[in-house]
């Protein structure tokens, strides 16, 4: 990599076997859920590329390749390339969001990034080259925290209440329209998910209030957006 990353953003390789354990795996399952299932399983995915960039510990690169996608495991960190590699059976790549796109052989059908753009030192220019490897005809499926949940995220931090110690620099819908849309993207889908922090024990209600209350978004934890490159 020309560019030597932060120690910031190698938090989550840091932690290695205590990263999975500070994981919800209700909010996991979700982020598969809507980015994978809901935005991408009904155009169909077999034989497609696919990219999953930030892979961390690839719930989501496995996802795609159960739907039979040829996927690519990417991240900074070469311990979760090789751990998302196992889990999904797929090729794996170290790689940069912040160059990924001279740094990728290809450009693909499918790009998938969950929760990977906020642990950068910048995340408009993570979102600019995420799009920049979507082929003519593809997709980007992206999802990152809310900037309105950042002081909370950021005191639970302090308070030591989470072990993450990294980049937490999060957005809004309108900074990533705009940046997916200067780079030739089309906003096709947008979804709000946890109207209130997934720690709490009420996963039923969770559940009702994202399918429901689409309309309280902008107050919602993760932003979810699926934009098109025109062919």
């Amino acid at each position: 990599m020309d560019r030597t990353p932060s120690p910031g953003e190698l938090c989550h390789e840091r932690l290695g076997d205590r990263f999975a354990q500070a994981l919800s795996n209700y909010d996991t399952q979700r982020r598969v859920e809507v980015l994978i299932d809901d935005f991408l399983g009904p155009e169909g995915l077999t034989g497609r590329s696919a990219v999953d960039v930030g892979c961390g510990l690839g719930f989501f690169s496995a996802r795609l390749a159960q739907l039979g996608a040829d996927v690519l495991a990417v991240d900074i960190g070469p311990g979760l390339v090789e751990r998302a590699k196992q889990r999904a059976g797929c090729r794996g790549q170290v790689a940069d969001v912040l160059q990924l796109s001279r740094q990728l052989a290809q450009r693909f059908d499918v790009v998938v990034s969950s929760e990977c753009v906020e642990h950068t030192p910048d995340p408009e220019r993570a979102v600019r080259e995420l799009a920049r490897v979507v082929a003519p005809g593809g997709v980007l499926s992206l999802s990152t925290p809310n900037l309105l949940w950042s002081p909370v995220v950021k005191l639970a931090t302090r308070l030591r209440l989470r072990p993450f110690d990294g980049h937490e620099n999060f957005s809004t819908w309108g900074r990533l329209r705009r940046v997916l849309e200067s780079e030739g993207l089309v906003v096709e889908r947008e979804h709000g998910l946890h109207l209130f922090p997934f720690q709490l024990p009420l996963h039923r209600l969770s559940r009702w209030c994202d399918r429901r209350l689409q309309a309280l978004r902008p107050l919602m934890i993760n932003l979810c957006l699926r934009a098109r490159r025109p062919a």
